[in-house]
């Protein structure tokens, strides 16, 4: 599931197979306005495919991000008490991937996000983004 900014679906949690272009499509008409709400839009994402999301499946959320959150409501420890793998859950609990994006990107707020998850850091610059997606597909 994408969403833009304003919290609305751009493409429903759904397999990407034919609608792939859409995606590709959505993504690349978001652009940043200075108001970044890190927080509120990793736990909307992670209660979505908690809700919508097929347990039996690898369930994974990829954040790209500078780290910076200047208008959530929710808090980061809000976000890691969330997110925070549950041990019922085993090999079925939502992971969270990060990658830290930009010079000045928060790779610490970024790795605190998610390792409690189960999920891994990464730091990227533009060239290297393609490899990290490459090595974050490996998890499944």
């Amino acid at each position: 599931m994408i969403r833009s900014h304003l919290r609305a679906t751009l493409t429903p949690l759904t397999p990407i197979g034919e609608k792939r272009q859409q995606v590709l499509d959505s993504v690349s008409g978001i652009f940043e306005q200075n108001n970044t709400s890190l927080y509120d839009a990793t736990l909307h994402a992670y209660e979505d495919m908690q809700t919508e999301g097929n347990p039996s499946h690898i369930r994974a959320i990829v954040v790209l991000s500078d780290g910076d959150d200047t208008v959530s409501v929710a808090t980061l420890d809000q976000v890691i008490a969330r997110i925070t793998g549950s041990e019922n859950e085993g090999g079925n609990a939502i992971k969270v991937f990060t990658i830290a994006f930009g010079e000045d990107a928060d790779s610490d707020i970024l790795k605190s996000i998610a390792e409690p998850s189960g999920g891994k850091q990464y730091d990227s610059l533009p060239e290297t983004i393609q490899k990290i997606y490459d090595e974050i597909s490996t998890f499944f």
